[in-house]
């Protein structure tokens, strides 16, 4: 399987599509979708917010508003190729973690527009270890997998700062979160910070993974007790903003007020629970199951588009973006200053 794929075989709404409840739902004039370039390419991993994606095109709500919806899928932990993708022309909007948009941001290379939050799973991410590895001080000179450019390797280099320790600390292994999971099974790595999903299979099925750091523990000493906030994104390009602007208010609608919802309510959450399951579990080597599922979701951020607009323009939004551009820069990872005024977009919501 190639590391990018186009969902098989995936219907395209191309066109204008009838259906005064759609273009109601997007508050869009029907003309405006006469003037599409085509199909709305959305770049997604197989995770938990990319299945509410596919819950909402499962149920007809992309068709149901008027977007021409095509899913293109990535590896775990891409973000960084879901933006060079976007930069290439081949995805219109991706779905990356907002460490992996301003990186991408602040290189130049592609004029990125930060356009919704799909999901926060700051509460999900987690450094596991062995038994010998039982604390954050003890991975100094061990391997560590991690997947670089990526909201996992902010998370680890909060995680050390609180010891006063950096990234030159540890031995650093750059592996997708895949790889990283097996090489820490195997042996080969000391301690791994794996994808969501991951973290519940090396901690349900791995007698020797142990959690040495999650979420809750930022509020404990020593050092900062600055919250962790990392949320995944939705992002497009200037030009995208420009040829395809209907089409991302259609899908924002659509997955905000449609899809998020069928989640968040008590009576349709087991069926939606069900069918993202379905979707994560497609060639998963690590299948997950509704209980974990359950778990996930329980602990994750999912809004409607008037909480998501209400989020990106408070000031806490704004000042968490700068916390993690100053840390990066401090680190040595960031060059440049991303232009956030120009990057952070609502009025698409």
């Amino acid at each position: 399987m190639s590391e990018v794929q186009r969902r098989f075989p995936r219907r395209r709404f191309l066109g204008t599509v009838a259906g005064g409840a759609g273009l109601a739902m997007a508050g869009l004039p029907s003309q405006a979708w006469a003037q599409g370039a085509g199909a709305l390419n959305v770049g997604l991993i197989r995770a938990p917010a990319a299945g509410v994606v596919e819950l909402t095109d499962t149920k007809g709500w992309f068709k149901e508003g008027g977007v021409p919806f095509e899913g293109v899928l990535f590896a775990a932990a891409s973000g960084p190729k879901i933006v060079q993708a976007m930069g290439g022309g081949s995805v219109h909007v991706g779905m990356v973690n907002s460490t992996a948009a301003l990186l991408a941001a602040t290189s130049g290379g592609v004029p990125l527009r930060f356009i919704s939050i799909c999901t926060d799973p700051s509460r999900l991410f987690a450094v596991i270890g062995t038994p010998a590895v039982d604390s954050i001080p003890k991975l100094a000179g061990k391997k560590v997998a991690c997947t670089a450019g990526t909201g996992l390797q902010y998370f680890l280099a909060r995680v050390l700062a609180k010891h006063n320790m950096t990234i030159k600390d540890i031995e650093f292994v750059n592996l997708p979160a895949a790889e990283g999971q097996s090489a820490f099974v195997a042996g080969r790595v000391d301690a791994v910070v794996p994808s969501v999903n991951g973290r519940f299979y090396l901690l349900a099925h791995h007698k020797d993974a142990r959690e040495i750091f999650g979420y809750a523990d930022f509020a404990k000493p020593p050092g900062s007790t600055t919250p962790f906030q990392n949320y995944d994104l939705f992002v497009t390009t200037e030009a995208t903003l420009k040829s395809h602007r209907a089409q991302l208010q259609g899908f924002l609608a659509a997955y905000h007020n449609k899809g998020v919802p069928f989640v968040n309510n008590p009576a349709t959450r087991p069926e939606a629970i069900r069918i993202i399951s379905d979707y994560v579990n497609k060639e998963q080597k690590n299948p997950t199951d509704a209980a974990t599922m359950t778990r996930f979701m329980d602990n994750s951020g999912f809004y409607d588009a008037k909480t998501v607009r209400q989020l990106m323009t408070h000031a806490d939004f704004r000042a968490n973006l700068d916390f993690q551009v100053k840390f990066f820069t401090e680190q040595g990872q960031l060059k440049g200053v991303p232009d956030l005024d120009k990057a952070i977009v609502t009025d698409l919501l």
